[in-house]
């Protein structure tokens, strides 16, 4: 085996892991580069390949497999830069997009958002009337040609578009999902009419029914298509230039790899990329240590990202949300905040008050301390100045932060709140860990789970700094700070431990009692798709894993839940488990009697989400040490103002390099490592369990 590399660009460190034959980790870091991303890319890259006397092209040339979770598609849309995008769509249904099904304006929001109804508002257009087509066409409900393709109109519609100045078109007709002989059609005269335009036809992208969510996925794969393609095609040439000796594969949001092509033509499944990659991850190694249920949380500088492991599975949703638009993409259930190292800490000149967030200081120019011209304090400051952070030994001695100017910016910000540096500093991660708190209680205790029956994840830069307040504001018992010194690449860790995965759907609307021979249809349809998909990209059988679900809901009702399924079963048995696992489902997320069978059960779609197998990192066990830490692992103590007890206290610290397997520390006290820092709240206890995971236990009760 040659190298696994995985490399996860965030919005302020590029991180890479390398992982050799003997399953040894090397970790590197770079700033990352928003003018370029490709370059901070390749530096975490280069970084690594020092680490190993290596240079960069050895490093490449030696490399099985080399993987990446991007965040360049989120930030097209969270930046709102993406693509001048047009839409073809059926005469009559050109709106269908602006109506947004008429819950536009609630979408994605907080039970809380939503009651505020005068703050609320529907999200601006992707797509402007202006800039909509309407053609006349129509197939029915059950494929059939009822009104032919008008072909004229459509090249007129491209040729109006591009001539406003489109550079991507989206072609969404009715019922294309049942017969896309139309918008196969309009999207070879749209290229004909401009050759080098980005299309997207909705029976590619969201081949499902939900007329608004399907146009929806069409237009946001247009709209970050272009900017989105053109780097990933940029890093592969690069990459192939510089002697890449296996494939680039992408991280997508449904929690596997997949190859440049299909990315080039499917970029929306580029969303949430890089935070995929730690839950991916979280959840393989929580399979190890025989933790079912994990809270999976990730702290860089600009952006906190929360995924959930329940029983064993990293849970998916059929529909995403991204300001408050609805598409069809089966992603991890990964939601973020902006809420990160370089979150910038401001007087509310409304309120008089101190508040954080969500603007982020972001790589460029980043925290005060960093010496990058940032002037406005941050999150990572106040750090500094509690004492949590070294600045004499930020990223292992590679860099000394300016502790002087962080305590001075601190100062200036309490001298308008009224309050001293301390308690400014003490306020900012007061504030911020309630951000991320809040976050994860939206995602657990709002939907009928418990964050006590719970292992929390902690990782990213920050991460680790932060879980063991926001773990206690939950009542979490324990906190897993994975493969400690990888803790904060830990997104790239896991993008090299993903595999190939391919999700496919097919609508297939049955009323129940099902007719099966339908199902089995559908079910053989997706499975000759996938393994012609597996065959041609050189996958045999043996390395094939394929999961079935279905989309099953109440008759006449909008939400549908997904219910795994095995197709080897006998049809009466595999009718009977659909039913009942649906019931109990819907039970478990509305409530005990919540399901009314008397209405009926329709199963609306099918959905196969196919694996191939790659090559897995070996995680080392290794034997227990005593509980004393070596002297080796010992640095000096420092004093840090510990908010739970109103003073700076003389803390131990711990050099997680020197500690082995069995070595335990009682907080309050901190525990470093080259690229995060672990810190051990008063009342917690740390502990290394034998791969190397820093293990905090909490107090029970402890709520200081």
């Amino acid at each position: 085996m040659g190298y696994l590399c995985g490399v996860d660009i965030g919005g302020t460190f590029t991180d890479a892991v390398i992982i050799d034959a003997a399953g040894r980790v090397t970790l590197a870091k770079s700033p990352s580069t928003p003018d370029d991303f490709a370059r901070g890319f390749f530096a975490a890259l280069e970084e690594g390949a020092r680490a190993l006397g290596l240079g960069l092209e050895q490093l490449l040339a030696e490399t099985e497999l080399l993987s990446h979770g991007t965040t360049v598609a989120t930030n097209v849309v969270v930046e709102r830069r993406g693509a001048k995008v047009g839409l073809i769509a059926t005469a009559g249904h050109g709106d269908a997009i602006l109506i947004m099904r008429a819950h536009g304006r609630a979408a994605g929001l907080s039970p809380a958002e939503t009651l505020r109804f005068a703050a609320t508002a529907k999200p601006a257009p992707l797509v402007p009337r202006s800039l909509v087509r309407e053609v006349a066409e129509r197939v029915d409900v059950n494929g059939t040609v009822v009104v032919a393709l008008e072909e004229a109109a459509v090249e007129a519609a491209a040729r109006e578009l591009l001539a406003a100045g489109c550079e991507a078109i989206a072609i969404a007709f009715l019922w294309s999902f049942r017969n896309p002989v139309h918008e196969r059609r309009a999207r070879d005269i749209v290229r004909r009419v401009a050759p080098d335009c980005f299309v997207t036809c909705s029976h590619e992208i969201a081949p499902q029914l939900g007329e608004y969510e399907r146009t929806v996925a069409t237009v946001l794969n247009c709209y970050v298509g272009p900017v989105t393609s053109a780097y990933v095609q940029r890093l592969a040439s690069r990459a192939r230039d510089a002697s890449l000796g296996g494939p680039l594969l992408l991280m997508q949001c449904n929690g596997g790899l997949a190859t440049v092509e299909d990315v080039r033509e499917s970029p929306l499944l580029l969303l949430q990329s890089g935070p995929c990659g730690g839950v991916v991850g979280a959840a393989a190694l929580g399979q190890v240590l025989g933790y079912p249920n994990l809270i999976a949380t990730d702290m860089g500088g600009t952006t906190f990202d929360v995924g959930l492991v329940h029983d064993g599975q990293a849970l998916r949703g059929a529909t995403t949300i991204v300001h408050q638009y609805e598409f069809f993409v089966p992603a991890l259930a990964v939601k973020s905040v902006g809420a990160g190292g370089g979150s910038i800490a401001w007087r509310d000149p409304q309120r008089g008050a101190l508040s954080v967030g969500p603007r982020s200081a972001g790589a460029q120019p980043g925290p005060v301390c960093y010496r990058r011209g940032g002037v406005e304090p941050t999150v990572t400051d106040a750090d500094l100045v509690l004492g949590y952070i070294d600045a004499d030994y930020f990223l292992g001695g590679r860099e000394r932060l300016d502790y002087d100017a962080a305590w001075r910016a601190i100062a200036a910000l309490g001298a308008e709140l009224g309050l001293d540096p301390w308690q400014t500093a003490a306020g900012i991660n007061r504030i911020a860990d309630e951000h991320l708190a809040g976050l994860i209680r939206r995602e657990t205790i709002e939907k009928g789970l418990d964050p006590r029956d719970f292992v929390l994840f902690s990782y990213g830069g920050a991460g680790p700094c932060h879980a063991g307040a926001y773990a206690r504001e939950l009542g979490v018992r324990k906190i897993i700070v994975p493969l400690a010194s990888a803790a904060s690449v830990w997104s790239a860790f896991g993008v090299a431990s993903s595999d190939v995965v391919h999700v496919q759907s097919r609508d297939l609307m049955l009323v129940a009692p099902f007719d099966m021979a339908a199902l089995r249809a559908g079910v053989a349809e997706l499975r000759a798709q996938a393994d012609a998909r597996f065959a041609a990209q050189g996958f045999g059988a043996d390395r094939r894993r394929y999961a079935w679900s279905a989309d099953v809901r109440h008759r006449l009702q909008v939400h549908v839940v997904e219910v795994p399924f095995a197709p080897e079963r006998p049809d009466d048995a595999l009718a009977t488990a659909l039913i009942e696992d649906f019931t109990a489902r819907y039970e478990g997320l509305y409530g005990a009697g919540t399901a009314y069978r008397d209405a009926g059960v329709e199963l609306v779609s099918l959905r196969l989400t196919a694996s191939a197998a790659l090559t897995k990192p070996a995680l080392e066990q290794r034997p227990l040490a005593s509980a004393a830490p070596t002297s080796d692992a010992v640095a000096p103590a420092r004093a840090i103002y510990w908010p739970e007890r109103g003073a700076r206290l003389e803390s131990a610290i711990y050099r997680a390099a020197a500690l082995l397997p069995g070595n335990v520390m009682a907080g309050p006290a901190v525990i470093e490592s080259t690229i995060t820092t672990i810190v051990v709240r008063p009342g917690q206890t740390a502990s290394v369990d034998a791969y190397g995971n820093i293990v905090i236990d909490l107090a029970v009760g402890d709520t200081t």
